[in-house]
């Protein structure tokens, strides 16, 4: 354990901690799964400290020490002036109800960050695909299963390492090696698949002529919704994504009202394809720093 000030690293052993936390305060950002803060920890160079009962989330990845939304309960306005004071610092992708703490108020600078905000659909929807306005998707899947013959496959401990091999293939064809991004995502992805069974994941993969061509990894994010952590697809072949997502959700979406498809990172091509899903709702989040 590391009390405030001191801080340490997230470890695998660290799992129970953390999940304890979520369940007892079931999180609706995409980030607050321990499976993500652990599959990017190198990424954003996570480490965490105990401040008034609270799990402080600190990140060193950029040239400023930044901080993320307090995990538990406790006084998450108190432990953030403490924080700010501290370290003159950022929180980053703060939810609705904790930016609320700090508004009205002339000290503290709020900032809408839209880039990093989560799309959430109706799981329901988006297995059914009714209406004129899926009218593309719809078409796009029809057009996929004319033209190939593939089999889904539901993913294993066993079979989840298998899946890099597509991982490989799609990165040789996105040019991971030289964008930072999607260099760290790989790493990410390596992660889940490594501890798949471990960290309860839920996968399914579309494989054409024996192999993976399309990737999908998720689990439980609270009660009621599913987060998709990987949503992957062979960009050469047509259909594909739209297959993936609608195959993966109606045979491992079930008891799940909604599905959170995290952010689009201000990308506008993930923004477009994102938006054409047609989400319910933004879970918007925010950054918060001292005015001065």
């Amino acid at each position: 354990m590391a009390d405030y000030p001191d801080f340490r690293e997230i470890q695998k052993e660290d799992r129970s901690l953390f999940e304890a936390e979520f369940n007892n305060n079931p999180p609706k950002i995409s980030e607050f799964t321990f499976t993500n803060l652990y599959s990017w920890r190198d990424a954003y160079k996570f480490k965490f400290s105990f401040l008034g009962g609270l799990i402080i989330l600190r990140s060193d990845s950029e040239s400023e020490i930044r901080f993320f939304e307090p995990i538990g309960k406790g006084d998450k306005r108190a432990a953030i002036e403490k924080v700010l004071n501290d370290y003159k610092c950022v929180f980053i992708r703060l939810p609705e109800e904790t930016k609320a703490l700090f508004t009205g108020g002339a000290r503290f600078r709020v900032d809408l960050d839209m880039d990093n905000a989560d799309y959430l659909y109706e799981a329901a929807e988006l297995v059914k695909l009714q209406g004129r306005k899926y009218d593309g998707k719809r078409n796009l899947i029809k057009k996929f299963e004319s033209s190939y013959s593939y089999e889904y496959v539901k993913m294993d401990g066993a079979n989840a390492r298998e899946s890099l091999n597509f991982e490989e293939k799609w990165c040789s064809i996105k040019n991971c090696d030289n964008i930072m991004g999607l260099s760290k995502e790989r790493i990410a992805i390596r992660e889940m698949a490594g501890n798949f069974s471990e960290f309860g994941l839920r996968g399914g993969a579309i494989k054409i002529q024996g192999n993976f061509s399309a990737l999908a990894i998720a689990q439980k994010l609270n009660p009621g919704t599913l987060v998709m952590h990987v949503l992957k697809a062979d960009p050469n072949i047509n259909g594909l994504y739209q297959a993936m997502l609608h195959e993966f959700l109606s045979k491992e979406a079930e008891g799940f009202a909604y599905v959170n498809l995290e952010q689009d990172l201000g990308r506008e091509g993930l923004r477009k394809s994102k938006q054409s899903y047609h989400p319910v709702k933004m879970i918007k989040k925010y950054t918060l720093q001292l005015a001065d």
